[in-house]
C-alpha cells in the first residue's frame, strides 16, 4: 500500500523524520560515519528553511538543509531525498546547484568564511541500487581535476626571462619580467632597457596596456618633480606608438637613475644630520661637529637651536 502512495508523500515522511536534530546525528554519525562527526556540539544543530532557493531549484524533490558546529567551524547537511525506482544520472549536476544556491545566500548574508556544505542523498528505490559515483568533480568531465583546485604563478620564482625570448605581441612576459624588479630600481632600469626590443614588437593596443601599468608602477617610484615630464614622454608614446617606445624606455630608465641617486643623496643626507644630534648631545661644539659631518656651522648651529627648542 505504501508504495502507491505519492512521491510527495515519501518526501514529507523523509523530511519529517530529519526534522529532528537527534535523527541528523544519527545519520552523519552512526550511519554515514564521517569522522569529524564526534565533535558536532548537537544542540547546535538546526533546520535552515531553504526558500531562497530559486524557483527553478524549489521544483524538484524537497530536500532537507540543517546546520551544525563544530567547534568554530559551522557545516550545512544537505539531506536530498530520492524515491524514484531507478537512479538519478544528473545528481552530481542537481547538488552542485544546490550547493551553490546555498553558498550564494551567505554570501548576501555578508559571511567572510563560507561553510562546508556536506551532500546527503538518502535513496530509498527498491528497483535499482545507487551506481553513480558520488564524486561531485566527475560532474565536469574532462576539467574535474582542476575544478575547486587552484594553481599558483608565483612571478618571483617565474622565468620569465625564457618567455621573453618568444618575442611575440604579447604583454604578460614583459609585465612579469619588470614586476620580479619592482622594488629594486638598478635592476628595474637594466630590465627595462632590456626589454625595450619586446616593446617595440607590440601592437598600438599591447602598448597602451603596457603604459597604463607604467603609470601604476614605473611613475610613483619616480620623484614628485619627474612624474610631469615622465607624464609628456608618456603622452608622446600614446600619440606616435611604437616609434616612440626607444625614446620612452631611454627616458624613463635615466628618470629613474635620477631618482634613485636623489633618494640615495637624502638618505646619506639624514644619517649625516643623526650623527650630528648624537655629536651635539655628546657636547661636541658647533666647530666640531661641522668638521666631522661636513655640514656648514650655520646648519650645525640651526640643528642644536632645533634640538633645544
Amino acid at each position: 500500500m505504501c508504495e502507491k502512495l505519492p512521491p510527495k508523500e515519501h518526501d514529507t515522511t523523509f523530511k519529517f523524520l530529519f526534522a529532528d536534530k537527534e535523527e541528523i546525528l544519527l545519520l552523519v554519525k552512526d550511519i554515514l560515519h564521517y569522522t569529524w562527526a564526534d565533535n558536532i556540539e548537537e544542540d547546535t544543530i538546526e533546520l535552515v528553511k531553504t526558500n531562497y532557493v530559486t524557483q527553478q531549484f524549489s521544483q524538484v524533490e524537497v530536500d532537507v538543509v540543517a546546520k551544525a558546529k563544530l567547534k568554530d567551524k559551522e557545516v550545512y547537511f544537505y539531506i536530498l531525498i530520492e524515491n524514484q525506482s531507478k537512479v538519478k544520472r544528473e545528481m552530481q549536476q542537481k547538488i552542485l546547484k544546490y550547493m551553490i544556491s546555498l553558498w550564494a545566500e551567505e554570501i548576501r548574508k555578508g559571511v567572510q568564511i563560507l561553510p562546508a556544505i556536506i551532500p546527503i542523498v538518502v535513496y530509498n528505490g527498491i528497483g535499482e541500487r545507487w551506481n553513480v559515483s558520488t564524486d561531485l568533480m566527475e560532474a565536469f568531465d574532462i576539467f574535474k581535476d582542476d575544478v575547486f583546485r587552484y594553481r599558483v604563478v608565483d612571478i618571483i620564482e617565474l622565468d620569465a626571462k625564457k618567455l621573453l625570448e618568444r618575442e611575440e605581441d604579447v604583454l604578460t612576459p614583459i609585465v612579469f619580467y619588470l614586476e620580479q624588479a619592482r622594488e629594486d630600481r638598478s635592476e628595474l632600469i637594466g630590465r627595462l632597457l632590456e626589454v625595450e626590443k619586446n616593446l617595440k614588437k607590440l601592437s598600438k593596443k599591447n602598448v597602451d596596456r603596457f603604459l597604463e601599468w607604467s603609470y601604476h608602477i614605473i611613475r610613483p617610484r619616480l620623484a614628485e618633480e619627474q612624474k610631469s615630464e615622465y607624464d609628456g614622454i608618456a603622452k608622446r608614446v600614446k600619440q606616435e606608438g611604437v616609434e616612440a617606445m626607444g625614446e620612452f624606455i631611454s627616458n624613463v630608465a635615466r628618470l629613474l637613475d635620477e631618482a634613485k641617486t636623489k633618494d640615495f643623496l637624502a638618505g646619506k643626507f639624514e644619517a649625516t644630520i643623526e650623527f650630528a644630534k648624537r655629536l651635539i648631545q655628546k657636547g661636541f661644539s658647533d666647530e666640531e661637529v661641522a668638521e666631522l659631518t661636513d655640514l656648514q656651522i650655520e646648519k650645525v648651529k640651526e640643528l642644536r637651536k632645533s634640538m633645544v627648542n
